[in-house]
Order: structure tokens, then C-alpha cells, then sequence
């Protein structure tokens, strides 16, 4: 009987060093703009991605970002981006080229503007931050981004926000508004 009591307590003692060491497992690396570094760490991650990347992002045209994104599409990585239709329908956007090119793609409907920043990749990875998913953003802007690497926590309240607006923002009206647009 005082054998399991104590495999008891020493199994109560590993959850909880387990517990307590699982946030310091969790990394935040945080970027700065003007430079190239949020452009390539977002390739990488989009590059790295096996399964799956959901995408909301104000504004995108950087060429290198909807590059990666496309051979992502082509390898079989299922793509979900919801974007701000006010900017999408800019002149310097690439929204209507990766709707034609096949990537599922959503228009806000629900809100003022769809001004969120934010990627999951593989359900494990999240970035984050002011950086808009553009050129300028890259070259000239005073912009963050942040990745947020083994915080499961972190990452599924963006899962989770992901997935409301992906609802209230309906393929039925998105693709209306690219029938106008296209």
C-alpha cells in the first residue's frame, strides 16, 4: 500500500514540474520593419506548412508572400485567407489573383473594416502583430510581427477567432463580391 501512495506522490510531483516548465517551452520571436525580416519569416513558416493556413490580413501584395503562397496551394496545403474587401479591391492588391488562382478567399461582410494581422500555420504556429502582408510593409513601414511558437493556449484563441470570422463572413457573399469585381 505505501508503494503506490508514493508512486502516487511522485506522479503528482512530475505534473506538476510539467505544468509549471510547459510555459517556459512556449517562444515568442518578435520583428521589426523596415527590413525584410517579418516577409521572411512569414515565407518560412508559410513554407514550412504541411497541412493547413488560415490567413486574416488586412491588405496583401508583397510578391514574395503571395509567391510562397501559391506553391503552398500547389503542394496541397489548405489555404484560408479572409481579407478587407475595400482593400482587396485596390489597385496594388493581390486578392483577385489568388481568388483566380484557386486559393480559398473570403471578403469581410460583417465588420467596418478587417484590419486583423494574423496566421496560424499547422494549427501550432501563430504570427501576429501591425504588419500588413505588403510591400510597403517591408520596405518602408514602421511595422512588428510576432510568432508565437509552442503556446497552445496563445494559438488556439487565434484558431478560435479564425474560425468565428470564417463563419460570419459567408463564400456566398465573398463570392458575390468577386463576380463584381472579376
Amino acid at each position: 500500500m505505501q508503494y503506490n501512495a508514493d508512486m502516487k506522490n511522485i506522479l503528482i510531483v512530475i505534473i506538476i514540474a510539467l505544468f509549471i516548465t510547459l510555459p517556459c517551452n512556449a517562444k515568442v520571436d518578435v520583428k521589426f520593419t523596415p527590413s525584410d525580416e517579418c516577409e521572411t519569416s512569414i515565407i518560412n513558416y508559410i513554407n514550412k506548412a504541411k497541412n493547413n493556413i488560415d490567413i486574416a490580413v488586412y491588405s496583401i501584395n508583397n510578391d514574395k508572400i503571395v509567391s510562397a503562397l501559391k506553391k503552398a496551394h500547389n503542394r496541397g496545403v489548405n489555404l484560408r485567407i479572409l481579407t478587407d474587401k475595400l482593400q482587396a479591391a485596390a489597385k496594388s492588391s493581390k486578392v483577385i489573383e489568388l481568388y483566380k488562382y484557386g486559393i480559398n478567399i473570403r471578403v469581410n461582410s460583417k465588420h467596418k473594416i478587417e484590419h486583423n494581422k494574423f496566421a496560424i500555420y499547422d494549427k501550432k504556429i501563430a504570427s501576429s502583430g501591425s504588419y500588413n502582408w505588403t510591400n510597403p510593409a517591408s520596405n518602408k513601414n514602421s511595422e512588428n510581427c510576432l510568432f508565437i511558437i509552442r503556446n497552445n493556449r496563445a494559438v488556439n484563441a487565434y484558431i478560435k477567432r479564425f474560425e468565428y470570422l470564417w463563419r460570419i463572413n459567408t463564400k456566398q457573399k465573398s463570392d458575390q463580391w468577386f463576380k463584381k469585381k472579376t
